[in-house]
């Protein structure tokens, strides 16, 4: 039979082990998803963008997650003051950090017409009437958050040219399929990808990384940030040091929500 100190030592070594699996970002016990499936969930991210989580489950009920963003109007519509195209009187501008930006005065969604008006030193793309005015209160931006539907309308139907800027109320419609970071969304193009810190692919790759190996069920207490940036999902140390963290996992959350159980 083992003596007490045989005993200790043998559970100190079980524990030492436990700590080393879950240090080294053992996976998680199956959820218990049913396998093959997917779901999406939209939402309003990081003060000006579409955000899109999408999971799977693969044959084995095993989970994955993407994170992506889609830009809004007030980036898409960006045009160069000092070409030939665009002056002072087909533009109109707003202030981001005390950088004037400039952005087509007359822009269309799915065909509907939008005339930009200043707010401030913000900008704002209300419904335009058949004069070019704006007519009512109907604010673009507002029509595309209205629900999940109208956000996964925006996030795919700006890569298929939904999206114009026009010189003139009734000049041709000119769609957006690249901004100057390239694509229309933060996946497609160069924003964040480098510059100081983490990152915004690589931290969204870590949000990604920290539901598949850690899991998707925490309650908002259980989510913490550390004094080195990094997040915490319960005693788990993630990679990710997104400062809206809790929006893009909470996202992922709604996503996970929609998955059958086994």
């Amino acid at each position: 039979m083992m003596n007490k100190k045989m005993v200790f030592g043998v559970f100190t070594l079980f524990v030492a082990a436990v700590v080393l699996l879950v240090a080294c970002g053992a996976p998680p016990p199956p959820a218990g998803f049913a396998p093959g499936q997917r779901s999406e969930a939209y939402a309003y991210v990081h003060g000006g963008y579409v955000g899109m989580a999408v999971v799977t489950t693969d044959d084995k009920g095993a989970l994955s997650a993407h994170i992506d963003e889609a830009f809004l109007p007030h980036t898409l519509a960006i045009v160069d003051i000092d070409s030939d195209q665009w002056t002072r009187e087909n533009t109109l501008s707003y202030q981001v950090r005390g950088n004037e930006i400039f952005v087509a005065r007359h822009v269309s969604y799915q065909g509907k017409p939008y005339r930009g008006v200043s707010v401030g030193t913000a900008l704002a793309y209300v419904a335009a009437d058949d004069q070019g005015n704006p007519a009512g209160n109907v604010l673009l931006d507002l029509e595309i958050l209205r629900n999940q539907e109208t956000m996964a309308r925006w996030f795919h139907g700006i890569q298929e040219g939904a999206f114009a800027i026009h010189q003139s109320f009734d000049g041709d419609p000119l769609p957006v399929t690249s901004t100057a970071y390239g694509g229309v969304t933060k996946r497609d193009s160069s924003y964040w990808s480098n510059g100081s810190g983490l990152g915004w692919e690589a931290n969204m790759n870590a949000i990604q990384d920290a539901v598949e190996r850690i899991g998707p069920g925490f309650q908002l207490d259980e989510i913490t940030r550390g004094n080195d940036d990094r997040w915490r999902l319960a005693d788990v140390v993630t990679r990710a040091t997104a400062s809206d963290f809790k929006d893009y996992f909470g996202l992922v959350q709604a996503a996970v929500g929609r998955l059958k159980m086994k």
